[in-house]
């Protein structure tokens, strides 16, 4: 578990480290848990998906 620990900590900081991808990032985060929160999957489906296609464009 810690090298999977370790893995994930390093595609964060290279992640993190794109340019506009830090403001970017945790601005799809809310709209993921505001939908779940109001009990709504349809909606709670699209900002994820919303979330993992901007996490996609990355380069690593």
């Amino acid at each position: 578990m810690t090298f999977i620990a370790e893995q994930v900590r390093e595609t964060r900081l290279a992640s993190l480290g794109q340019p506009g991808r830090p403001e970017a990032s945790p601005a799809s985060h809310p709209a993921i848990a505001d939908a779940i929160t109001a009990g709504d999957p349809p909606a709670a489906a699209a900002a994820m998906q919303a979330h993992i296609d901007l996490v996609a464009e990355t380069d690593l």
